[in-house]
């Protein structure tokens, strides 16, 4: 009698080692139901389309369906389509714990990776945020010294100009005085 926990991860004849593996070949069992009840067998050229895109697009993969595919296979062979138009089915995985067969692998991956250099694009941003920050710090600069008021002295140029202009008044003022008291106008 098996647990429940097991029968979560049985899928097709096939035991996974994780729930997440299940549930992509139930998906992947859905997909076969629903190929299998649209496609024409008699027709070899669909099926090698159907078959190509599949690889393709990595429809498949895991064991379930891997089968179908070989089934596709079969069929595609039965109906005679040449055997080196059928692409073989592509594995994603590695079978063996032999480091020599992983190494060479871990090689093709690596070498299919294009490698980003990090180091360079660091040196970049900070080089580009450095520029930014003395710009905007310049304008600060040029802002508070600028006669034009602007948010950053606005309180200064306006006590300023009322300065100049009670100055003006006061010089004004006593010049007015000074033409009364030559003239002898009393006020």
């Amino acid at each position: 009698m098996m647990d429940k926990n097991n029968e979560d991860l049985i899928v097709g004849g096939y035991q996974f080692a994780t729930i997440a593996d299940a549930e992509t070949a139930r998906m992947e069992e859905k997909k076969v139901e629903n190929l299998e009840k649209h496609l024409d067998y008699r027709n070899p050229q669909n099926v090698l389309l159907v078959y190509n895109k599949a690889i393709e697009n990595k429809v498949f993969l895991t064991p379930v369906g891997f089968a179908y595919l070989q089934k596709m296979q079969a069929e595609m062979m039965k109906w005679g389509v040449p055997a080196d138009k059928i692409k073989p089915v592509p594995l994603y995985g590695t079978f063996s714990n032999k480091t020599e067969n992983n190494i060479s692998i871990r090689r093709s991956i690596a070498a299919r990776k294009p490698k980003v250099e990090y180091k360079g694009r660091f040196i970049t941003s900070v080089l580009i945020n450095i520029i930014l920050v003395l710009l905007v710090a310049s304008m600060f600069v040029v802002s508070w010294k600028s006669d034009v008021p602007n948010i950053v002295n606005y309180r200064t140029a306006i006590l300023n100009e009322y300065s100049e202009w009670e100055q003006q008044l006061t010089e004004r003022e006593r010049a007015v005085r000074e033409a009364e008291k030559n003239l002898n106008i009393t006020p």
